[in-house]
């Protein structure tokens, strides 16, 4: 008996192709190759995903998101020099564009590079002053979500924690610090804490929110770096 797996395969292998061939005769419809790029990730088809992703950015050379896409991919692809280069051309032309800071703190989580990461905290701490200055209250909260990771990464717990107390003073319904918070917590076997944490959080995240789950990998993958640090600065003690 043919399974709901095998048959939702198939069905994908099915649409796959299909967009393929609607392309051959239509090269230049722009939701067709964002179709296939989706399925190429979800397949973990990586460099495929990244060749139609160029193909977008000639068609839509004004569309913000598909560098960002293409250097988050080369993060996940393990080229990491290659996703900086494209972080840092982001940066170039939008220095407020907080999404290129966290995939620069990945990027440096993943090569290990603490000078990097030191590197990283100076310009976002810059990215803080401009938005004071200017007013930018959401950049300004994003920039400051991102330096509190940096401190978890750092160790540096308590003082992450103050800065995502002080978030949620100013916007209590932001789901993002409570769910760091509660990382925290479990990362220093405060159970009870973390619980409460994660409970606010579960109860504020909207359901399938797609930055919902880009924050809880971004997280995780923090918490994998943060214990390896913790580690290494526990055995250089002994």
């Amino acid at each position: 008996m043919e399974t709901d797996v095998v048959r939702d395969a198939v069905s994908e292998e099915e649409r796959e192709r299909a967009i393929e061939e609607h392309l051959v005769n239509n090269p230049n419809d722009v939701e067709a190759l964002r179709n296939l790029m989706e399925i190429r990730i979800k397949n973990k088809k990586i460099l495929d995903a990244i060749s139609i992703i160029d193909r977008l950015i000639e068609l839509e050379p004004n569309e913000n998101e598909w560098p960002l896409l293409k250097s988050h991919l080369y993060v996940n692809f393990g080229e990491i020099e290659l996703a900086k280069v494209g972080f840092n051309e982001i940066l170039k032309k939008d220095p407020f564009r907080v999404e290129a800071y966290h995939g620069l703190v990945m990027a440096a989580s993943q090569d290990e590079s603490i000078d990097e990461l030191m590197e990283i905290e100076k310009k976002i701490e810059e990215g803080i002053k401009l938005c004071k200055k200017e007013n930018k209250k959401t950049d300004l909260r994003d920039f400051k979500l991102l330096l509190a990771q940096i401190r978890v990464i750092e160790g540096k717990y308590e003082d992450a924690l103050k800065v995502y107390q002080e978030l949620v003073k100013e916007e209590p319904r932001d789901f993002r610090p409570y769910l760091c918070q509660g990382i925290i917590y479990t990362l220093m076997r405060k159970t009870n804490e973390a619980e409460k944490c994660f409970e606010k959080y579960r109860r504020l995240v909207p359901q399938g929110h797609p930055y919902a789950r880009y924050f809880d990998e971004n997280m995780i993958a923090t918490k994998v770096f943060a214990q390896r640090a913790e580690n290494e600065r526990a055995s250089s003690k002994s």
